[in-house]
């Protein structure tokens, strides 16, 4: 759940209750002021019951997508990397690796091949890691093997790492990247905020909460609010819809 879902629903549910609530205390004739405070009591309370209830998964799932963004970051940075850069970037993960030219590194309890590109890695590059003489057992670092691969890996008794595992070595050893090739700019990252804030598809949302908001405004004891915050969300609704930005 993304940290503003989490805000909104808070929000939501305190804008829902103290509604409901004070329009309940007024129809039971309760002075205004008492009936303010009360409502806001009950809307607050029932959002910090959401908010309560929304923390423990709003948390496991943001370090779910936090480190699975991390990944894809890492792997693209490796596949893009050179080859002495891959070799340097490991070596500092492996830190008892000894370096035996590109791409290869050797530790206490294996010997290591290093395999990063856009694409899978394939039977014929597995077969050529078999040419190399070692005592000790293989172990192939890549982003990811073809089918083919994997079952002739496991006939030549090398074993695989692939990206999960890549990325939990960098992340357990302190020794991710400070930074990544390929990744956006900040500049990049605005004008895409600004595309999906002034994405047409966005226009029925605001006509929607304008809608509702105006809807509203027939039940409360205080319609001017809704009326004008209302009216403003279907400006905002016309002006995305003539003005916005393709989806």
């Amino acid at each position: 759940m993304k940290k503003s879902a989490f805000f909104s629903d808070v929000f939501f549910t305190f804008f829902l209750f103290w509604l409901f609530t004070l329009c309940v205390f007024r129809y039971l004739r309760v002075a205004l002021l008492p009936a303010l405070f009360l409502s806001f009591v009950c809307g607050a309370l029932a959002a910090c019951a959401v908010a309560a209830l929304l923390h423990g998964k709003r948390k496991s799932v943001f370090l779910k997508k936090s480190d699975e963004a991390q990944k894809q970051k890492l792997l693209l940075h490796l596949a893009l990397l050179s080859d002495e850069g891959k070799t340097k970037l490991f070596s500092a993960a492996l830190k008892t690796a000894k370096r035996l030219g590109k791409l290869r590194l050797q530790t206490e309890e294996n010997f290591c091949f290093l395999r990063f590109s856009f694409a899978p890695v394939t039977a014929d590059e597995v077969a050529s890691l078999a040419r190399f003489k070692t005592a000790k057992p293989k172990l192939l670092y890549c982003s990811e093997l073809e089918e083919s691969a994997k079952t002739l890996c496991k006939r030549l008794g090398i074993e695989t790492k692939t990206g999960e595992s890549v990325y939990r070595l960098f992340k357990e050893e302190n020794a991710l990247p400070q930074s990544y090739l390929g990744e956006e700019t900040k500049q990049n990252k605005r004008k895409e905020l600004f595309k999906v804030c002034f994405a047409k598809s966005n226009a029925k949302r605001f006509l929607f909460c304008g809608s509702l908001l105006l809807v509203t405004s027939l039940i409360t004891p205080f319609p001017y609010y809704y009326l004008v915050f209302g009216g403003a969300l279907l400006l905002v609704a016309l002006f995305i819809r003539i003005f916005g930005k393709e989806s």
